[in-house]
């Protein structure tokens, strides 16, 4: 917001900008025409000289914008050093370190936008995370439970807090479902199985929703974006677009929002009615075998890890469709999350998958997987023989369905 009043032949001019964690700026300007401080009365001088030195005021706190200060204390008698780090995909990246005397420890730093931090010890790989932002931190900790430090002063890791004790809810509720779904298989109980089976899909659609609830409400909240984004797999273009075009223009530059823009990107690229993306990869037999070869036919482009419970769980469906239409034009490409080929090449042969196959060793960063968008696996995308995409994320009855209907056409 902005004020602009005149005052005494003299304008002040302020500018100040806020969002609900995050102070941007503040300037402060004053324009006072020449005069006679003789012919001026005392008081009139005084209202002159308070505005100057609220304009310094105001001025001086400007230059301690996106600063923040971390004052840590741990009880016991630790001595050593404690680091301050960040993520960035996946890998840690050191912002700062710093030596603990008579049990305390200082951070200071910049930062623009809300931010998950870490802070860990020195002989420990056990880590205390939270929301930093520009602030001063209040961070205390005992050495034996570091990861269950307690923060205060960052209205960011406040929400973060909520945000945590939310999703442990539904957590709960589906690691009993879990837990009563193993105990029903045990006792061959087909009844209570389906009835937890519903408990937690109901618990597991009620997250969806909480997270997008939670982003429209709070759309200038970096802990809402890192929320979506922490949990991205739940979500396709159609979810994700109206979430982060309703995302306040103050945060926009977030890491998280940015991230999830660019997510959106990818996933208009490769949505249904879209051309595939073509790319080519090795087989097993180190042999290059480009997507649009394989055109021509029904093409299940299926993305999968022998280390990944669920795809094996979902090999023998895939293999009972495979064997029903692969003889009316109906093919399949795996592509292997594996980062050890030996172990890929026997899940192929114990699961008796009989299609070609793909990978290039890279895990989680698999360059196929990089251009469909892929968070979580299983996963796959449908194409018609021309390579345009028609499904997506078929598994169960659903495949089955989709390839009866087309070939029914």
């Amino acid at each position: 917001m902005s004020d602009i009043k005149m005052m005494a032949h003299g304008f002040v001019f302020r500018n100040i900008i806020f969002t609900s964690r995050k102070f941007l700026q503040i300037h402060t300007v004053v324009f006072l025409p020449s005069f006679n401080f003789a012919t001026r009365n005392t008081s009139y001088m005084k209202n002159i000289i308070s505005m100057l030195v609220l304009g310094i005021m105001l001025g001086a706190c400007s230059g301690h914008k996106n600063t923040f200060t971390i004052n840590g204390k741990l009880t016991g008698e630790y001595s050593g050093k404690v680091y301050l780090y960040k993520r960035e995909s996946g890998a840690r990246i050191k912002l700062d370190s710093a030596v603990v005397a008579n049990g305390s420890f200082v951070f200071n730093g910049k930062i623009e936008f809300p931010e998950l931090y870490y802070i860990s010890l020195e002989d420990n790989n056990v880590s205390a995370s939270f929301f930093a932002e520009p602030a001063e931190i209040s961070f205390s900790a005992s050495p034996e439970d570091f990861q269950h430090a307690v923060i205060t002063g960052s209205a960011s890791q406040t929400e973060f807090e909520k945000y945590k004790a939310d999703m442990k809810g539904f957590d709960d509720r589906m690691d009993k479902a879990i837990e009563q779904i193993k105990l029903a298989r045990s006792e061959g109980n087909a009844e209570n199985e389906q009835k937890w089976g519903d408990e937690y899909d109901k618990a597991d659609l009620e997250i969806k929703q909480f997270l997008l609830d939670n982003a429209r409400k709070k759309n200038t909240s970096a802990v809402a974006a890192y929320g979506i984004l922490n949990n991205i797999y739940y979500f396709d273009e159609t979810d994700l677009e109206p979430v982060v075009n309703n995302f306040d223009p103050v945060i926009h530059s977030s890491v998280y929002v940015k991230q999830l823009a660019g997510r959106v990107a990818i996933l208009k690229k490769v949505a249904v009615g879209q051309p595939a993306v073509d790319f080519t990869m090795a087989d097993m037999n180190g042999k290059p075998v480009s997507l649009s070869s394989l055109y021509g036919k029904y093409l299940l482009v299926d993305f999968w890890a022998s280390w990944c419970g669920p795809c094996r769980r979902e090999n023998p469906n895939v293999v009972g469709v495979y064997k029903d239409f692969k003889d009316k034009g109906f093919d399949i490409l795996g592509v292997s999350f594996d980062k050890e080929k030996e172990k890929w090449l026997e899940a192929v042969e114990a699961d008796n998958l009989t299609w070609n196959h793909v990978g290039d060793q890279k895990g989680w960063d698999n360059a196929a997987g990089k251009l469909y968008a892929v968070n979580s696996i299983p996963a796959n995308v449908l194409l018609d023989p021309n390579g345009i995409i028609i499904a997506k994320n078929l598994r169960g009855d659903d495949l089955r369905k989709k390839l009866d209907e087309v070939f029914l056409k």
